[in-house]
């Protein structure tokens, strides 16, 4: 069985500019490029991850490629801006390398499309980023990831630098150093007084002073807000809530910035974990009380959106409170409106930033002698559309997985021997009773043992065709009854619905409208294409006045032996 490539990261010094003779004079680069060459050829097969700096990154770009592998290449900034700095200054030459590596690199990401203002906490980011897609690859390959510096091992590990890189990364084992000083030694090449690795400073600040940091960043809401909780009921749903921020604060750290405006959320933390322990508590503290006590005729269910990146800092001039703008807070926003009802969606660069931080927690964990378990998985959704035309993002849902171990407890896991279960309900057609739904198919599911995958995918179908059908299937004001019926058929979970709304077959999905937000979204959007990723089988049929779709899912991957 051929084993899987090895993930190799690059960090590396940039060679020496303007005349000076620095760490890393011209004269070292082939030095450098045969201990690159020898340190690649020792893996059968290999992804490289780099940036593109001139100096050791290109040199290990280039040497990637000469040896059949595969270049991934995450810029921290606009590539115009990235030349200007971090290319040009070392000639036509290496500007020219630059162009040609970049179009023979299988990716080029860039984690900050802003300018690099003089600003060390982009790099930093871009750093942190590299780390982690990097981690994301090698767990969907099921294999090894390793980082190799080139860099004066004197340099201070200023952000960004080699160095720095070095300092933050979580296992020695997997750790190459190649030397620059014992490299000019054993080739009597000389070299000058060290200088800063990292980005090209702006004289205007002073270091240490960026006026932007790396935060995650939230947005949430609640779901179908105005539809389902009018103005009666706003009251009771506030007591609600505070209820749950009970729950919140016993059970994750408080963010360092948080807003809130009708039942919008946003707040804002110094690391992916911390914002994704609230995240978590915010979700599941709205399971966990009855809304009926507070006189509520539905459970409030948050759609949660988590990114991150370099965002500015500052005080608001007309409220003196603390905020954060840029780039990033926009592009979290944005996030938000695609998310599901109960669901954490995150962008591709906050799994990447969770990630390296769950290497760092793993590593510590180590060194103290003390187990450690990745409290969070990031299930891969697919490439979305943003609304107001915000571009396309790679989103994942994140689960918080002692939630899911909490779900498996011994009575549930008695229920499974049940023989032929199922499940029948009548749901009136108001978008209040698809909360009681999803209530019904998550006790079902946990009782018969299906995994919460499955469970996710049954109530991710089912939210996308009532509220369809609530919004948009019945032509007068009438009440009418739409029937659901869950029954469990060996390893296929068979889902039927019935109502006698006007006649629309989702088998076929349209092109779904993508900008628009999800309330408004035409019948047949983006959530009925999220039906045929999620479910195996859908069949439609129009009887006697009558619409009839069978969705089937096969559990037979899920957890639904837990246990057992």
């Amino acid at each position: 069985m051929t084993a899987p490539a090895t993930i190799v990261i690059c960090a590396g010094q940039p060679v020496d500019t303007g005349g000076l003779r620095g760490a890393f004079p011209e004269e070292l680069v082939p030095a450098v490029r045969d201990a690159l060459r020898a340190h690649l050829a020792a893996f059968p097969a290999f992804i490289g991850y780099s940036s593109a700096t001139a100096g050791a990154d290109i040199l290990f770009g280039e040497e990637v490629l000469a040896l059949g592998g595969q270049l991934n290449l995450v810029l921290p900034c606009e590539i115009s801006d990235f030349i200007a700095q971090y290319v040009a200054p070392a000639g036509d030459a290496w500007v020219a390398r630059f162009h040609d590596l970049r179009t023979r690199a299988s990716r080029v990401e860039i984690s900050c499309e802003e300018r690099l203002l003089g600003d060390e906490t982009l790099v930093r980011f871009n750093n942190q980023i590299l780390q982690g897609l990097a981690r994301l690859e090698a767990d969907r390959l099921k294999a090894e990831t390793h980082l190799v510096i080139v860099c004066n091992l004197g340099t201070p590990p200023e952000p960004g630098s080699p160095t720095d890189f070095m300092v933050h990364w979580p296992d020695d084992e997997r750790l190459t150093v190649i030397d620059l000083d014992a490299l000019a030694s054993s080739t009597g090449v000389a070299t000058g007084p060290l200088a800063r690795a990292g980005i090209p400073f702006d004289g205007n600040m002073i270091f240490g002073t960026s006026p932007r940091a790396i935060r995650a960043i939230m947005f949430a809401d609640i779901a179908t807000f105005t539809k389902t909780f009018q103005d009666d009921q706003l009251p009771l749903l506030w007591d609600f809530l505070a209820e749950a921020q009970q729950t919140i604060e016993s059970t994750a750290k408080t963010p360092i910035l948080i807003n809130a405006w009708g039942d919008g959320v946003h707040a804002a933390a110094e690391t992916a974990h911390d914002l994704a322990d609230y995240a978590a508590a915010l979700a599941a503290s709205v399971l966990e009380i009855d809304p009926a006590a507070y006189g509520l005729s539905a459970r409030p269910r948050f759609r949660i959106a988590l990114h991150a990146g370099p965002v500015f800092v500052g005080l608001h001039p007309l409220t003196g409170h603390g905020m954060i703008y840029g780039h990033h807070v926009n592009r979290a926003a944005r996030i938000e409106p695609v998310a599901l009802p109960g669901q954490m969606y995150a962008s591709r660069y906050f799994v990447a930033l969770l990630r390296a931080e769950m290497d760092a927690r793993d590593y510590a964990a180590r060194e103290a002698g003390i187990a450690y378990a990745p409290r969070y998985r990031a299930d891969y959704i697919g490439q979305i559309d943003l609304p107001k035309h915000f571009g396309r993002e790679a989103v994942y849902r994140l689960v918080d997985l002692n939630a899911a171990l909490a779900a498996t407890d011994e009575p549930q896991r008695a229920m499974k021997r049940l023989h032929a279960p199922c499940l029948k309900l009548s749901v009136k057609n108001d978008l209040s009773e698809i909360s009681r739904l999803a209530e019904e198919i998550d006790a079902f599911c946990a009782k018969v043992g299906i995994g919460e995958d499955a469970a996710y995918a049954v109530n991710l179908a089912l939210d996308e065709l009532l509220t369809n059908t609530i919004s948009y299937g019945f032509k007068d004001q009438a009440a009418h009854a739409i029937d659901v019926a869950l029954s469990l058929e060996a390893d296929v979970l068979v889902i039927t619905i019935r109502d006698d709304g006007v006649a629309f077959d989702p088998s076929i999905p349209p092109t779904p409208d993508v900008h628009a937000e999800i309330e408004d979204r035409d019948i047949g959007g983006l959530g009925v294409h999220f039906v045929h990723t999620v479910m195996d089988e859908i069949d439609y049929h129009r009887r006697d006045g009558h619409n009839e779709l069978t969705l089937k899912k096969n559990v037979a991957a899920s957890a639904r032996d837990t246990g057992q």
